[in-house]
C-alpha cells in the first residue's frame, strides 16, 4: 500500500502541526481551551492531509454509540412525523435508527433485538405502552428510554392528559347549548393495549356527568379510526328520529367523515351541526374545523431534553411529565339555536 491510499489519523494530524493528539482532539470537538495560533496549525494540518474525523470513533472513545433508536407502532400518520421532526431538531449530534411496530408480536421481536444489540444512546418509544413483558427485555440495557404519548413510572416520559382534553371538547359543546351530543371513538381494545379511546371517552362522560346530562348509549359509537367508518356511523345517527345536534369525533380524520356525511345529507355546518375533532391536524386548519390540539413540538422538545439529561448523568432522576392539551375554537361549532 503507497502512502497516498494509506487513511490519516488523528496521530499525523498531531505530528504535522507539532502537537499533541489531546490537543486536536480539542479543536476537533470545539473546545475553547486551545490558543488561537495552536488551533490555527491544527486545522490547516487538517486540511493539508484532509483528514475527516470519524463521529463514531468519536463516540466509542466515550462509550457512546451516537444513535437514538425511536420505536413507533406504525410510521405514517401526521402526528408521528411531526413529533419525529420535533426529536430530530433537538438531537442533531446523534443518527436517529426508527423501528416500526406493526404489531405485537413484531413489537416483542423488535425490544428483543435492541436489547439484544445493546449499542444505543438512547431509546424513544412512542405511544406503545411498556408492558411487564417489555420491561423484563430491556432491564439490562444500558441506555435511558424515555416514552412518548405514554407514561409508566419506571422510566422517562411526556405524555397528553387525554381524559381532560375530550372533557375540554364536550364542555365546549354543553356551553354552546347542546345536550344531545354524538361521540365517535376508536377502538377500546387494541392488540398494543394503546389507552388514547379509553381515556376519551372517559373525559366524554365526566363532561356529560357534570353537566348532568344523560349519555344516549346510541350516540356513541366505536370506529376503527377511519374517515369512511366515521361517514358510516354519523350518517346512522343523523338519520335518527332524534338526532343529535353536536358530534364529537376523537380524530379530526374521523370529523371529516362526519362533516362529509352532513354534506351528503343537505346539512349546513354549524347551523345544522355542529362538529368537533382531536388532534389539530394541518388539514383542520384549512376546513376550518373546530379541534383539540396537542402540543407535538412541546413533547418533542422536552422528551429529548430528558434523554440527553439521562445520557450524560445516569443518576438524573427520572420525570413523568403530563400536557394538557387545549380547544382549537374555529367555525364547525355554533349555539344550540
Amino acid at each position: 500500500m503507497n502512502h497516498d491510499s494509506k487513511k490519516v489519523t488523528i496521530y499525523d494530524v498531531a505530528q504535522k502541526a507539532n502537537v499533541t493528539i489531546a490537543t486536536v482532539s480539542r479543536v476537533i470537538n470545539g473546545k475553547d481551551n486551545v490558543a488561537l495560533p495552536t488551533r490555527e496549525k491544527v486545522i490547516k494540518a487538517i486540511e493539508e492531509l484532509n483528514y475527516y474525523p470519524s463521529p463514531i470513533a468519536s463516540g466509542l472513545s466515550k462509550n457512546k454509540s451516537q444513535e437514538i433508536g425511536l420505536l413507533v407502532p406504525f410510521f405514517f400518520g401526521e402526528f408521528f412525523l411531526n413529533l419525529l421532526s420535533g426529536v430530530t431538531g433537538k438531537l442533531k449530534e446523534h443518527d436517529l435508527i426508527l423501528y416500526n411496530a406493526s404489531s405485537p408480536e413484531q413489537k416483542r421481536e423488535l425490544f428483543a433485538k435492541i436489547a439484544g444489540e445493546n449499542k444505543l444512546d438512547g431509546l424513544f418509544v412512542v405511544s406503545l405502552p411498556m408492558l411487564m413483558e417489555d420491561e423484563i427485555t430491556m432491564k439490562n440495557v444500558k441506555f435511558p428510554i424515555i416514552l412518548l404519548d405514554n407514561k409508566h413510572q419506571q422510566y422517562g416520559s411526556v405524555s397528553f392528559d387525554n381524559v381532560f382534553g375530550s372533557y375540554t371538547a364536550v364542555e365546549y359543546l354543553i356551553n354552546l347549548g347542546h345536550k344531545r351530543i354524538g361521540f365517535i371513538t376508536g377502538a377500546a381494545e387494541d392488540p398494543f393495549h394503546l389507552t388514547v379511546a379509553k381515556d376519551r371517552i372517559k373525559g366524554f362522560k365526566m363532561a356529560m356527568a357534570m353537566a348532568e346530562l344523560p349519555v344516549d348509549e346510541k350516540l356513541v359509537h366505536i370506529n376503527d379510526w377511519s374517515r369512511n367508518g366515521a361517514k358510516v356511523i354519523a350518517k346512522k345517527m343523523l338519520s335518527m328520529k332524534n338526532p343529535p345536534s353536536a358530534i364529537f369525533a376523537i380524530s379530526d380524520l374521523q370529523a371529516v367523515g362526519v362533516m362529509e356525511a352532513a354534506r351528503e345529507m343537505g346539512l349546513s355546518i354549524p347551523k345544522d351541526l355542529s362538529v368537533i375533532g382531536y388532534d389539530n391536524m394541518e388539514f383542520s386548519d384549512y376546513l376550518n374545523l373546530t379541534t383539540v390540539s396537542q402540543p407535538l413540538d412541546v413533547c418533542a422538545q422536552i422528551g429529548a431534553e430528558m434523554l440527553l439529561r439521562q445520557i450524560n448523568d445516569e443518576t438524573a432522576k427520572i420525570q413523568n411529565i403530563i400536557l394538557q392539551p387545549a380547544l382549537v375554537e374555529r367555525e364547525t361549532c355554533a349555539p344550540l339555536s
